[in-house]
């Protein structure tokens, strides 16, 4: 008997190294592509990041986990009309469902930005078929379902129209996939009333959500509500922080804003990815990102002062109580100390 020999994937994941966080600085911590790949396809040592393409199944699990976008994923969503609504139809490769449009490797590879990019567009219904989430290994990696959860919460506190899920059989979406000219219903509570029984009443639509070159963070797709739930917040401790700036420089989303009149950091939450660079930077564990969570601060008032020791200006959190006579570098030298140590 011969092994067997797995076949490479129809889809491969696709890595944009300019938005990947380990080509901004080498202390970046973010391990979210290996972690998340269930077969350990990505591979993450001192030199690179890479992809063992042998190793990948296509699961697409990673392209939602990454902060940045830097992995992509291209996947083919079913659409229909649903009377004035419209219905995105997703089935993961579990699910016995006849190949075809909207057969993905795993629901969960569909992402917070895929869902409030279909929400901009009038998608607020999605028609899922799925396989045994419990036994299977990518059942491991956050769910649709979750992200659906956190993301109805936030629209609920908006006052906003929530996500709608249906769980489908795979004789439904075999129907359901299948184009159909029949005349639309009238309300969307008939046709879920009907649905197990004349799932064909849906029609085609060809409208998809524009792609975009730019980095959209999933914040900035959320309507209004800036002090509302937010995928991705700031957060600021100002008895730790001194001022160093390392964070408001290493944001590659300017969520920390340097600002010089008066001087301040502006935090733009909705502009956060999570991408965790500036707790990287911070050797005072002063700031990092929360997952949805409330604003607690959009600003955080500096101080300007002259450092007598090397005589350049800087600044401190306006709320932290400490010597202001020397810069945060300065203070920390110790020219004796240093002495000792390289004398013989």
């Amino acid at each position: 008997m011969t092994d067997r020999v797995r076949e490479e994937p129809a889809l491969l994941p696709q890595l944009d190294a300019a938005h990947c966080v380990h080509s901004i600085i080498e202390a970046a911590a973010c391990r979210a592509c290996v972690d998340v790949c269930p077969q350990q396809a990505w591979r993450l040592d001192d030199e690179a990041l890479g992809l063992v393409v042998a190793a990948c199944d296509g699961c697409g699990l990673c392209a939602p986990a990454c902060p940045q976008q830097a992995i992509q994923f291209p996947i083919e969503f079913g659409y229909r009309r649903i009377a004035n609504a419209h219905a995105v139809l997703a089935a993961c490769e579990k699910a016995s469902v006849k190949p075809g449009t909207g057969s993905i490797g795993c629901l969960s590879a569909i992402g917070l930005n895929d869902l409030l990019a279909h929400y901009q567009d009038g998608r607020q219904v999605w028609l899922l078929a799925h396989g045994d989430c419990a036994t299977c290994p990518r059942g491991q990696a956050e769910s649709v379902f979750h992200r659906v959860e956190q993301l109805n919460t936030a629209l609920r506190q908006r006052g906003r129209p929530v996500i709608v899920l249906r769980i489908v059989s795979s004789a439904s979406w075999d129907r359901l996939s299948a184009e159909s000219d029949s005349d639309t219903l009238s309300t969307r509570r008939s046709f879920f009333r009907s649905l197990a029984h004349n799932p064909g009443v849906l029609v085609t639509t060809s409208q998809t959500p524009a792609t975009e070159a730019k980095l959209t963070a999933p914040g900035e797709r959320l309507p209004g509500g800036d002090d509302a739930l937010l995928p991705w917040v700031v957060e600021f401790d100002a008895q730790c922080c001194v001022g160093c700036d390392a964070c408001a420089k290493v944001c590659p989303q300017d969520a920390i804003h340097l600002n010089d009149i008066p001087p301040a950091y502006v935090l733009r939450h909705r502009a956060c990815t999570g991408c965790g660079l500036c707790s990287d930077v911070c050797q005072q564990h002063a700031v990092w990102p929360s997952n949805w969570a409330q604003p607690q601060r959009n600003s955080l008032p500096l101080l300007t002062h002259r450092c007598r020791s090397c005589g350049v200006n800087f600044h401190t959190p306006a709320q932290r109580r400490f010597d202001t006579q020397q810069c945060w570098i300065c203070s920390r030298r110790n020219p004796v100390r240093r002495l000792y140590q390289v004398m013989p």
